[in-house]
């Protein structure tokens, strides 16, 4: 926690606006994805009724966890409207993930780390394709999945991420849209967009999330964005945002929203 302090602190004094934007295509990107957050402040209302429910959830749930783990809870069973509250997105970003989802073609779309499906839900109501959706716990992508099902673009692949990422990839040819949310530390982060990183085109957009959360994402932040294949980055602190559309010069933003 004190590192995430630390980390906030040096956000807070290096983050810039709108008038330090020199790109044309990050200037109107910034302008639209701030108009899109005005106009949609309250989130998707079906979907957030959703969030709600899970926060209420008293129901307890046996977990495994093949990630960093958590900040509050590390007991094998907890309680959902304890996750809920923990573990999901908040409305802003949730929101921003789909923004950037839509500003791609969106036909094959990659969510790793399902959760409760929060997230999955705002990705797969703006994906035009197909979206696979990963969680390792199993309790927590049959919860998802509950709700999810009213999206028939949605798959959700439950088991250990460094197990199944691979074989779902070598079905594909393209991926549009990433959200790495799965697990926290160094060396998978790096693993899996290595994996990821030879389907992704010039109008692809990768966002990994929580990369203040540790020492170990934050050098892996640090290591993905400046490697030849990313042509630009934005920090807004909650998450990383990576494109692959090369403008001819390097840009690496830290905004707030």
């Amino acid at each position: 926690m004190l590192f995430h302090s630390w980390e906030y602190f040096l956000y807070f004094l290096l983050k810039e606006d709108q008038h330090s934007i020199h790109s044309p295509f990050f200037f109107k990107l910034y302008q639209n994805l701030k108009v899109f957050l005005r106009d949609n402040r309250k989130g998707n209302r079906v979907i957030e009724e959703q969030r709600n429910t899970f926060l209420a959830s008293q129901e307890r749930i046996k977990r495994i966890d093949f990630g960093a783990g958590s900040r509050w809870d590390n007991g094998q069973m907890q309680q959902v409207g304890s996750i809920a509250k923990r573990a999901t997105t908040p409305v802003k970003f949730s929101l921003l993930y789909q923004f950037l989802c839509r500003s791609t073609p969106a036909q094959t779309v990659l969510d790793l780390g399902t959760s409760l499906g929060i997230n999955t839900a705002y990705l797969a109501s703006v994906t035009s394709g197909q979206l696979y959706s990963f969680e390792g716990d199993p309790a927590l992508g049959l919860l998802a999945r509950n709700h999810l099902n009213r999206f028939n673009n949605v798959k959700i692949i439950t088991g250990n991420l460094d197990e199944t990422l691979g074989g779902m990839l070598a079905d594909i040819e393209r991926v549009d849209f990433v959200l790495l949310d799965a697990n926290h530390r160094y060396q998978p982060t790096m693993d899996y967009f290595k994996k990821i990183g030879p389907k992704l085109h010039n109008n692809s957009i990768m966002v990994i999330a929580d990369i203040h959360w540790s020492k170990e994402m934050r050098g892996a932040w640090d290591e993905i964005k400046v490697l030849p294949s990313v042509s630009s980055s934005i920090d807004f602190f909650e998450c990383g945002v990576l494109f692959f559309n090369a403008q001819g010069v390097k840009n690496d933003y830290i905004l707030a929203i």
